[in-house]
């Protein structure tokens, strides 16, 4: 399994669908829960598998860094991205020791708790631009 990627911008290898850096994140009633700050993709092929978000954070304290799997998101409209997960649930997520070096372990973990395979899905080398 390739290792992950840390991306900030919303750059031009990104399938559109991925380009969700700057969005805000919400609840299933519709309440904000964060800024989407980063993703992490694949290195070869920039399929997203992570959202990074911050919670708890004001103005110059630093939140709690969240990763969410992006199977448990989706992309409402430009610069709206839903979840089923509420902000108290996430803020007790397992989060990896180094965002920019996050270990199969770490990622194993978090896809625990959100009730995922702890497999990454594989997608298709072509698949949607």
């Amino acid at each position: 399994m390739k290792s992950l990627a840390h991306i900030e911008e919303n750059i031009f290898n990104l399938r559109k669908v991925d380009r969700v850096i700057g969005f805000y994140l919400y609840d299933k009633f519709n309440e904000s829960i964060a800024r989407i700050n980063a993703i992490l993709v694949d290195s070869g092929t920039y399929h997203c598998y992570y959202l990074i978000i911050n919670l708890g954070g004001f103005l110059q304290v630093q939140g709690r860094t969240v990763v969410l799997p992006i199977e448990i998101c989706e992309v409402e409209d430009l610069g709206k991205v839903k979840t089923e997960w509420r902000k108290e649930s996430m803020l007790e997520a397992p989060s990896p020791t180094d965002i920019n070096k996050t270990t199969m372990i770490e990622e194993e973990l978090i896809r625990d708790y959100y009730g995922l395979p702890p497999q990454r899905p594989s997608f298709f080398k072509n698949q949607n631009k």
